[in-house]
């Protein structure tokens, strides 16, 4: 019975051990989409402000045209661009935060299977 006791305590103490370990990866994460978030911000603050310029100097209307055109290029580029590594991001933020309790379900599942 001391053996089924400790294997107990033991699976419970390695299950909140990965609980642990997954709000870590967790924490990390949304360090990094806030990292990741802030630095967007930064550049569409520069970009408008870049935009601003262009066309206060554009000249005739087919300068402000051409600038506009240019300006929503690189403002749907950008987006483009910021929206998969947003995607990358959260998917490993996900991924890793998960991990710990997915293999602590495989453990589970494998103790069902050999009882």
């Amino acid at each position: 019975m001391a053996v089924n006791y400790e294997t107990y305590l033991n699976f419970g103490k390695e299950n909140a051990d990965a609980l642990v370990k997954s709000g870590t990866a967790a924490v990390k994460g949304f360090e990094a989409l806030t990292k990741f978030y802030s630095t967007v911000a930064n550049r569409s603050i520069e970009m408008t402000s870049d935009a601003v310029k262009t066309l206060t100097t554009a000249k005739t209307p087919v300068d402000v045209q051409a600038a506009l055109g240019g300006i929503a290029k690189q403002g749907f580029d950008s987006f483009v661009t910021d929206a998969r590594a947003a995607q990358e991001l959260t998917g490993a933020l996900v991924n890793e935060s998960l991990a710990p309790i997915t293999e602590r379900f495989q453990a589970v599942s494998s103790l069902f299977k050999a009882a």
